[in-house]
């Protein structure tokens, strides 16, 4: 039998700090594909409203290629998430399913962030940040 490193394990279901982490790395995750939807989706709306305010060609060209890049920053951010099992990047393309370092799943981590590991079975317990409780 081939045996695994310890960064192709999942998170240990006993460690609080393991479980944390993927949560937290999921969470981060979806905030920066969330801010590439949305700025994709306001492309629409931007090129109405420039059609709409005639400032001119040269000012409706500077406002969309600002927008452009700002979508392109927006883009390369997304790509420069971390894997939370390995530390490095995720993958290099917007829409990876799995890390290029350690081929977890995207799937595997948003379980985890959910308390169930879909590949193994494990039923993780509810943990939150500790950074987050007040005594």
């Amino acid at each position: 039998m081939k045996k695994r490193r310890k960064t192709d394990q999942m998170p240990d279901e006993n460690s609080p700090h393991d479980v944390a982490t993927y949560r937290r790395a999921w969470h981060s995750y979806v905030a920066r594909r969330n801010l590439v939807v949305v700025l994709f989706l306001s492309f629409i709306f931007l090129g109405f409203m420039v059609g709409k305010l005639k400032l001119g060609e040269p000012a409706d060209f500077a406002i969309l290629l600002g927008w452009i890049g700002v979508y392109l920053a927006g883009g390369w951010w997304l790509t420069e998430w971390k894997c939370p099992r390995c530390g490095k990047v995720f993958g290099h393309r917007l829409w990876t399913q799995r890390c290029i370092s350690c081929d977890l799943s995207k799937d595997d981590v948003a379980a985890v962030a959910r308390g169930k590991a879909s590949s193994t079975g494990i039923d993780f317990p509810a943990v939150t940040d500790p950074k987050n409780q007040h005594h």
